[in-house]
């Protein structure tokens, strides 16, 4: 039935962008539709989210418009947090068909051939997302990311080593990030603190501002640094997620579970992954399993293709 779905979500895609909206629609209808489906995305309501940013994307006035594309985005990004990577594919080819001068389409196409075993597919695509935005420092980052997850060292430190080069064109941010990444944690501190007087302090900034404390091997202060940001804004859902798990690495448990209750209550959606998985790691550390199995069948709810989460899954079941 899944399959049917998203073979009909494929080829709804580039026809809705072009159908327009039915009588009782109206541009204000999409955008309240979007902001629903990126709410049931924070929240782990992938299919949902994937039915409500359809709904959303078949209000087009018949004039493809930016927010068309990204809702489309979105589209796939729910399919493939649902695990529909065939769908999701179906998708971002749609996507790239109708404007192939997007960057973003086709990141998100590689992460997907990453995860179906694609890696030449997912590198070419790599490779026309930063030759299309190649100031886009974020970029190289993610991609940095996404093939050192899958063990792709080599190839990962080419696109730091790609973005580096570029010298002078980088700022104090996008430097430090850079040098986290490839290990020279006292230049990305240095860099990072010198971003942080310079400018606004960002969410970004402060989670590598904070994990560069935490490499350098200075934890209370990255806990600082997360406990300041978080006191002035509230949302910050992976600053939460962070602070909980530094909490959780010094062994302070009731504070990691504090932290997580906050962010899952008060925060926008982001990090929500990390924090359910942290909270059953601090009730397996405080030999509550009763709690702990309880939250990992919240956990495996929404994420059932965790692969460390089921292995965790079977060791609670025993207990």
């Amino acid at each position: 039935m899944k399959h049917k779905k998203s073979l009909a979500t494929a080829l709804l895609i580039p026809a809705v962008l072009l159908s327009g909206c039915s009588a009782a629609q109206t541009s204000n209808d999409k955008l309240i539709l979007r902001t629903q489906g990126i709410e049931l995305l924070g929240e782990g309501k992938f299919e949902e989210a994937e039915d409500t940013l359809i709904r959303a994307l078949s209000c087009s006035n018949g004039i493809v418009e930016q927010a068309d594309y990204d809702i489309s985005d979105y589209i796939a990004v729910a399919q493939f947090k649902a695990g529909d990577l065939e769908g999701a594919l179906a998708t971002v080819n749609a996507i790239a068909d109708i404007n192939p001068k997007d960057d973003g389409v086709y990141f998100m196409r590689g992460k997907i051939e990453l995860a179906m075993g694609n890696k030449e597919g997912a590198i070419s695509d790599f490779d026309k997302t930063v030759a299309l935005a190649p100031d886009n420092y974020n970029r190289f980052v993610g991609i940095y990311e996404e093939l050192h997850a899958k063990g792709y060292d080599g190839e990962a430190a080419a696109y730091l080593e790609k973005a580096i080069s570029a010298g002078n064109k980088l700022s104090d941010y996008n430097k430090g990030v850079l040098e986290y990444y490839l290990g020279s944690y006292t230049d990305a501190r240095n860099d990072l603190e010198n971003a942080k007087k310079s400018s606004d302090t960002t969410e970004d900034l402060i989670l590598y501002l904070g994990k560069t404390y935490e490499a350098l091997g200075d934890d209370g202060y990255a806990m600082t640094l997360y406990e300041d940001y978080i006191r002035e804004n509230s949302t910050a859902g992976r600053v939460y997620d962070q602070l909980a798990n530094c909490r959780l690495k010094k062994g302070d448990n009731e504070g990691a579970l504090e932290t997580i209750d906050a962010g899952l209550s008060l925060s926008n959606g982001e990090g929500r992954q990390g924090m359910m998985f942290a909270r059953v790691v601090a009730y397996e550390r405080l030999y509550d399993f009763v709690s702990a199995k309880k939250y990992m069948d919240e956990y495996l709810a929404v994420y059932p293709d965790d692969e460390v989460a089921i292995r965790e899954n079977v060791f609670l079941s025993s207990r």
